[in-house]
C-alpha cells in the first residue's frame, strides 16, 4: 500500500463517523500480537491544554534520554504527522505499511473509525521504532475513547468545560465522567480540574485506588515573570524548580506546565538532579502548532490559535489583552472559521469586544459552518464592527495584512493549519 492508497483507505471511512466503544480497537489490536503491550503510557485527556501538555511531556522525556514517542490529535502535515518518534513524524512509508496491517486485521462487517485506525497505527509504529515512552493523547473524552485500550503508568486530565456536549453529556459533570474513564486502578492521576469536575475525579481516584495530584494543592506552577514567554517556579512532588522558562505562550500555559511536570514526577519518581535540569530546560524550546503560535511578518505580528470552544476563546482573549498591551495595539484584525456544531455565540461574546474587524471563511472540514451565517451571528454581538466573508484563507490573509493592527487567526484548527502554511509561504518568522 502506499501512502495516497492509505490515504484514501481512511478517507472511506470518514462515512461511518464516530462510533464510540473499544471493542473494535480490542479486536484489531488482538489480531495485530498487542504491539501497546510493553509499552509505557503517558495518557492524558482534557477539554483544553492536553496538546500543550503532550508536547511539555514529550520533550521532557527525550531530554530524560528516553526514546519516546508522541500521538496527539489533530497533527500538523497530514496524518502521519499525529504519529511522531523523538519529535519527527513517521515516514510516508512506514504510515502505508501500518495501515495496510490494520486494514487488514479490521472486520469489514464492522469498519472501524478514522481514528481507531490512527490509533492503532500509533501503537504499530511505536513497538516499530521501540519507543520507551509514550505521550498518548485521547481524540474525545476518555472512557469509550479509541486510546483507552493500554495500561498507563501515569494518567493526567487537564481540565473540562463544555465542548461536544451532544457527545459526553450536558454538564461539566458528565463531561467529567467521560474524561475520568482514563483512570486506572492504582495508577497515579495528575488533573487541574476545579470545582464540581475535581470533585468526580477525586471520587474516582478514591473508588479505584489512584494517587491523586491536583495542581495548586501537591503540586504549583507561579508565575514571576513574562516577557512574551513565561517564566515560573514550580513546586513539585519530589523537586521543586526556582527558575523555569516556558517555550509555549500564554498565562494559561503555566497550569499545562504544572500538570505535565507532575505527571512526569508521577511517571518516573525522583528523577537525578542532572537530568531534571535537562528536563526543565527542554520546556523553553518547546512550541506546538496551532496552539497562541505567533510569527512576524514584514513587522506584523500574527498570532494563530486553534481555539475552537468557549474556554478556548476565553483563554485566547486573555492572551491577546496582555500581548496587546504590551504592543501597544487594542484591537486585533481577526480571521475566523469555526465548526457548525460549536457554541460560536459563546465564543464570539469572548472575542469580539477584541475585534476592529473580523474576515470569516469557511472551514475546509465537512463539519466547517457556513460562514454567511457566522457573520450574521457575529453582527447581532457587534453591529459596530466590520465583518466580511471571505472566499478563501489567502484573501482573508491579504486583507488582514492590508490594516495597521496585529492580527489573530483562530476558531478552528484545520483552517489554522492552512492559514499558517499560507503565511510561512509568505515568509512569515516565528517571533522570538
Amino acid at each position: 500500500m502506499r501512502y495516497e492508497e492509505a490515504v484514501r483507505y481512511i478517507g472511506t471511512l470518514r462515512r461511518f463517523g464516530m462510533k464510540p466503544g473499544l471493542d473494535r480497537m480490542r479486536r484489531i489490536l488482538s489480531k495485530l500480537g498487542h504491539p501497546e503491550d510493553g509499552l509505557r503510557f503517558y495518557h492524558v485527556a482534557g477539554t483544553n491544554g492536553k496538546g500543550s501538555v503532550c508536547a511539555m511531556l514529550a520533550a521532557m522525556l527525550q531530554a530524560l534520554g528516553y526514546r519516546t514517542g508522541l500521538y496527539t490529535s489533530p497533527g500538523m502535515g497530514g496524518f502521519n504527522g499525529r504519529v511522531a518518534v523523538d519529535g519527527a513524524p513517521i515516514s510516508e512509508s512506514a504510515f502505508a505499511e501500518h495501515v495496510d496491517a490494520v486494514r487488514r486485521a479490521a472486520d469489514a462487517a464492522d469498519p472501524p473509525t478514522e481514528f481507531e485506525v490512527l490509533t492503532a497505527v500509533a501503537l504499530l509504529a511505536f513497538r516499530s521504532a521501540g519507543v520507551e515512552r509514550v505521550v498518548w493523547e485521547t481524540g474525545l473524552g476518555g472512557r469509550l475513547d479509541a486510546t483507552n485500550v493500554v495500561w498507563p503508568q501515569v494518567t493526567g486530565i487537564t481540565n473540562v468545560s463544555y465542548d461536544h456536549v451532544d457527545i459526553l453529556g450536558p454538564t461539566l459533570v458528565d463531561i467529567a465522567r467521560e474524561k475520568a474513564g482514563i483512570v486506572k486502578p492504582g495508577v497515579p492521576v495528575v488533573t487541574a480540574c476545579a470545582d464540581g469536575a475535581y470533585g468526580v475525579i477525586e471520587r474516582t481516584a478514591a473508588r479505584l485506588g489512584s494517587k491523586l495530584v491536583r495542581v495548586g494543592r501537591e503540586v504549583q506552577f507561579t508565575i514571576t515573570g513574562a516577557d512574551g514567554r513565561l517564566r515560573g517556579a514550580y513546586r513539585g512532588l519530589f523537586r521543586d524548580a526556582p527558575m523555569v522558562r516556558l517555550g509555549l505562550v500564554g498565562e494559561h500555559q503555566a497550569q499545562n506546565a504544572a500538570v505535565g511536570l507532575a505527571m512526569l514526577e508521577a511517571g518516573e519518581g525522583r528523577i537525578a538532579e542532572a537530568d531534571w535540569e535537562r528536563a526543565l530546560a527542554s520546556l523553553a524550546r518547546v512550541r506546538w502548532p496551532l496552539r497562541c503560535e505567533v510569527f512576524d511578518i514584514g513587522g506584523r505580528r500574527v498570532v494563530i490559535d486553534g481555539a475552537h470552544n468557549e474556554e478556548g476563546a476565553r483563554t485566547l482573549a486573555r492572551t491577546l489583552r496582555r500581548l496587546g498591551k504590551a504592543w501597544g495595539a487594542s484591537r486585533w484584525r481577526m480571521v475566523f472559521a469555526a465548526f457548525a456544531d460549536k457554541d460560536v455565540r459563546a465564543m464570539l461574546a469572548h472575542m469580539l469586544p477584541l475585534a476592529g474587524s473580523l474576515l470569516i471563511l469557511q472551514s475546509p472540514h465537512p463539519r466547517g459552518a457556513d460562514p454567511r451565517k457566522l457573520a450574521s451571528l457575529a453582527r447581532e454581538i457587534r453591529p459596530d464592527v466590520s465583518i466580511h466573508v471571505m472566499p478563501s484563507i489567502e484573501d482573508a490573509i491579504q486583507e488582514a495584512l492590508a490594516g495597521p493592527e496585529p492580527i489573530v487567526i483562530w476558531g478552528n484548527l484545520y483552517m489554522a493549519e492552512l492559514a499558517r502554511n499560507t503565511i510561512t509561504a509568505l515568509g512569515a518568522e516565528e517571533w522570538q
